[in-house]
């Protein structure tokens, strides 16, 4: 039978209210005092939030009234309790606003039009910040941003686009930037007087990744035999680079965090499966040791002052939130205990090796569980809040997160086991759980159901394409058709990202065959949700609605297609303006599951 294809927008979903936050694109001012956010409560939008780091619990104060920022807003705090924020309007159009608790936003005299635009906290006495701004041709403009309403003044215009940021000393006169295009590499710029020259010592290919000013201790990373090396030396070293064999040893993926204000002490963050671990070196001695947290997730990005470590740390309980981890000597600080068990990492045996998984409820008892399939593909699921995992199973249904093959967090053969074979091992580690975690729920359960985002979309489709029988429905967000059509129509980053890990090749030597959803959806034969963003700049939402019109045309039995492309969304239609929206249209989707295991 051939059911409808149905349109629609998320509005057309009643959403039920709740208390819980999310927070998102958080920084800190130049010297630590304060950290800022982007932060959202319950069903509410998005509003710029400020955090008090300077004694005590820190506790958030939202600035400013609800004015629809976006996901792409940024936020960058002062050192004199303020918020900078550059909020991202339609059309590639960003605009400045300097807030003050308890007063009304104040717009800055400036508006910037296209091209990458890009905040970076302090400066030079009275800055806020330094505003970056592509002035076309491979060129970039250097605006001053004052730290009170006022006009901003121009540094520097240079024939090159500028990333990064890293000061080299106190007074904010001298910002490490990396250098992209036909010259790569670390250069200086000069702010009194605009000019940028390379950072010396460095060797062909050595990046520099984080600086101590206090004592001119620098961290840089070189690429060497396929790995990424650190490595330390001093502004003023006349020799290479060391790079300490203890810091390069480190077993899991390792993102520099701090230097303590002294320089002595590198505070890393390493992953390790699903959760997070902070560790410190010691430069002099060489020593690593654990600073202990609860098992969740930590930002990629800290502070360490005089007045201790601060993380960016979140449990599926507890949303991303500051946190004083060590004080300014390195020794442990007082903070809060560990949360409640809502969700736990678990380890399923797979056809290549243990696979981890975050799950939430009980796979086994629930009414309904869905296994969700992350996005990337080199990516992995957390030990992180998950609203919409929260939500689902508040509803009773129960989550297994998975991280197949493919993913990261696992070493190197785990996460290049799919290069050159998108859906190829991943989809075999799928199948497997879908079968273990069905068998384990009994007879006259329900079949289990699938989510996907992204990559995880298209993986989830080609699940129910190898195995219909396997699930009872699948929900996915902005699928692409096929690694060969995204390099067709995707943006350029897409297709290095294909280039790179071999996604246009294609699988033939099995049943399934070509991984083509155009070609596969006669096999597609069950209710499915399909959602998509208008405005998705990363996967064109002209594959939904293609392969919307070819679910059309085939009508396999058993397939109920409901087509929801949001409006005015980009490429994750979950988060932002109306994202609840979404959310629930989604649950509700999945909740309404009722196919018997078979």
């Amino acid at each position: 039978m051939t059911a409808p294809v149905i349109t629609g927008t998320a509005g057309e979903e009643t959403a039920h209210r709740s208390s819980e936050t999310r927070r998102i694109n958080f920084r800190f001012s130049r010297r630590g005092r304060y950290a800022a956010c982007l932060s959202a409560r319950g069903r509410g939008p998005l509003v710029p939030e400020l955090w008090d780091l300077g004694g005590g619990t820190p506790v958030p104060m939202t600035l400013g009234r609800p004015a629809g920022e976006s996901s792409w807003s940024t936020v960058v705090p002062t050192d004199g309790g303020r918020i900078l924020l550059g909020r991202a309007q339609a059309g590639g159009v960003h605009r400045l606003l300097l807030i003050t608790p308890g007063e009304a936003p104040a717009p800055m005299p400036a508006t910037f039009h296209g091209g990458g635009f890009r905040l970076v906290a302090g400066g030079p006495e009275g800055a806020a910040a330094l505003a970056f701004h592509g002035a076309g041709e491979g060129r970039t403009t250097v605006w001053r941003v004052p730290a009170e309403p006022g006009p901003l003044e121009a540094v520097a215009t240079v024939p090159a686009v500028l990333g990064g940021g890293v000061w080299l000393d106190a007074s904010g006169r001298r910002l490490a930037l990396s250098r992209h295009g036909d010259e790569p590499g670390t250069v200086v710029l000069n702010l009194p007087d605009g000019s940028l020259s390379p950072l010396p010592g460095l060797a062909d290919g050595e990046h520099l990744l984080l600086a101590a000013p206090r004592n001119g201790v620098l961290l840089t990373t070189l690429r060497h035999e396929g790995t990424y090396r650190l490595g330390v030396r001093g502004t003023d070293d006349d020799g290479p680079t060391v790079f300490p064999r203890p810091l390069n040893e480190i077993d899991g993926a390792v993102t520099p965090l701090a230097f303590d204000p002294e320089g002595r002490r590198l505070a890393l963050l390493v992953t390790r499966g699903v959760r997070s671990h902070l560790l410190v070196y010691d430069l002099t001695t060489e020593e690593i040791r654990e600073a202990g947290l609860p098992a969740g997730a930590l930002y990629p990005s800290a502070h360490w002052s005089t007045a201790g470590l601060h993380v960016i740390h979140t449990t599926p309980d507890r949303p991303y939130a500051p946190l004083t981890v060590l004080n300014a000597s390195g020794a442990p600080a007082t903070r809060r205990g560990g949360d409640r068990a809502t969700a736990r990492a678990h380890s399923y045996d797979g056809p290549g090796g243990r696979i981890e998984a975050v799950v939430y409820g009980d796979p086994a008892r629930s009414r309904q569980v869905v296994l969700a399939l992350h996005g990337g593909p080199e990516a992995a699921w957390q030990l992180s809040f998950d609203p919409l995992f929260r939500q689902m199973s508040a509803r009773g249904i129960a989550v297994v997160a998975p991280n197949q093959r493919g993913s990261t967090g696992y070493g190197a053969a785990h996460r290049d086991a799919i290069r050159g074979a998108w859906g190829g091992p991943d989809l075999a580690d799928i199948l497997h759980l879908g079968r273990v975690v069905g068998a384990g729920r009994g007879p006259g359960a329900c079949r289990p159901m699938l989510y996907g985002a992204s990559y995880g979309a298209y993986l989830a489709l080609l699940a129910v394409a190898a195995d219909p029988h396997l699930w009872s429905r699948a929900a996915v967000v902005a699928p692409f058709l096929s690694g060969r059509e995204l390099y067709t129509d995707g943006p350029a980053t897409v297709r290095a990202m294909l280039d790179r890990l071999g996604g246009l090749e294609e699988i033939t030597d099995d049943e399934l065959g070509p991984r083509d959803l155009l070609r596969l959806a006669g096999r597609l034969r069950l209710p499915l949700l399909v959602v998509h963003g208008e405005h998705d700049d990363v996967i064109p939402v002209s594959h939904s609605r293609r392969l919307r019109d070819r679910l059309a045309e085939v009508a396999p039995p058993g397939a109920e297609l409901t087509y929801l492309e949001v409006t005015g969304a980009g490429h994750d239609p979950l988060t932002g303006r109306g994202a609840h929206l979404v959310r629930d249209r989604l649950v509700h989707f999945l909740d309404t599951g009722s196919a018997q295991l078979s």
